[in-house]
């Protein structure tokens, strides 16, 4: 990664505050980059009007090939940090940035800057921690509700569709792992914001995300938690485009392209995904056949019937790095730690 010139302050201050526009109901600014002047190194310096900690790109038209981004903490500069583009082709994912108010932003295509076609949204998620998960009934997992973490439903605009689970897909969120768990419900309620009011998801892609200290909190609405529940199917998510139907959504939260999740991560993946496929029958270390019904960043074509394991990576049908290569090599891990009967 070349070295880049730190940008003054003051020239943070003078350029960009004016250009964000926050949105007081829900704590998110949004910060046209065409609008901010592009310094010596082909970057863009975003100084917003509030405090963020969780941020992402999104742009109109073609993606860029590469995003980049770096946050300031009082003197210091992260490094910087590379972003996926979402399934959806509109954004990228969204990054932890803990308690900052400045970011820069580069973004190519080919050797083209392209940073001035990008959006910065900052959202600023309440704080508040969740309460401990309740426990499971009927041997599902104990799991942090969505009213529990915070979830503002009037953002959730996606009608819940029904379907049969057939795999788990196992996501990252990528960007950081340098969050404490006391703040994994602020860094959910910042995913939830951007999936479905900026990305307009409607709702979150995920249907369970994990943190580090191995707590699971429930993602998309509708989705039955309860033994009791299971008979009505269920809910269609949003995590992997072109194979959202018979499919349940795991993200781990944090970055494990360089390091491996966490021992407790990894058991609260393998807990629900065994419970989950055993409601239906499914052993999580079989394999199963999946029709693509095509997506931007899918591997396969509309109509293409695709054998999988019933436990698989984002990366296996999608051009992702997702769930990062260390977390991938979890995956026969996770796949042994199901099959065992809950404790």
């Amino acid at each position: 990664m070349r070295s880049l010139l730190c940008v003054p302050i003051a020239m943070l201050l003078a350029t960009s505050t004016a250009h964000a526009v926050p949105d007081t109901r829900t704590g998110t600014e949004h910060v046209a980059l065409r609008d901010v002047a592009e310094q010596r190194d082909a970057t863009r310096a975003v100084h917003t009007a509030r405090p963020f900690s969780v941020l992402g790109l999104t742009w109109d038209g073609a993606a860029p090939d590469d995003v980049e981004v770096r946050v300031r903490t009082g003197e210091r500069w992260s490094a910087w940090t590379h972003l996926d583009p979402a399934d959806s082709g509109r954004g990228t994912e969204p990054l932890w940035t803990g308690r900052t108010d400045t970011a820069e932003v580069r973004a190519r295509r080919g050797a083209a800057d392209v940073t001035d076609e990008l959006r910065l949204v900052a959202i600023a998620p309440d704080p508040s921690p969740a309460p401990a998960p309740r426990e499971g009934r009927g041997g599902g997992p104990a799991v942090v509700t969505r009213a529990e973490w915070g979830a503002d439903e009037h953002l959730m605009t996606w009608p819940p569709q029904r379907t049969t689970t057939k795999a788990i897909t196992v996501h990252h969120t990528a960007g950081t792992n340098d969050y404490a768990c006391a703040q994994s419900a602020e860094l959910v309620r910042g995913i939830f914001q951007y999936h479905a009011v900026e990305l307009k998801w409607g709702d979150i892609g995920y249907h369970a995300l994990v943190d580090k200290c191995g707590t699971v909190f429930e993602g998309r609405a509708g989705q039955p938690w309860d033994a009791a529940d299971a008979g009505r199917g269920d809910v269609i998510g949003g995590h992997v485009a072109g194979f959202n139907r018979n499919t349940f959504g795991v993200a781990m939260m944090g970055n494990f392209d360089q390091v491996a999740p966490t021992p407790e991560t990894v058991r609260a993946v393998a807990r629900i995904a065994g419970w989950k496929l055993g409601q239906v029958g499914v052993p999580p270390d079989g394999r199963t056949t999946l029709t693509a019904e095509g997506a931007p960043r899918s591997k396969f074509p509309a109509g293409a019937r695709v054998p999988l394991p019933t436990i698989f990576g984002h990366r296996d049908v999608s051009n992702t790095a997702c769930p990062g290569q260390h977390g991938y090599e979890q995956l026969d891990a996770i796949r042994a730690a199901a099959r065992q009967p809950a404790p």
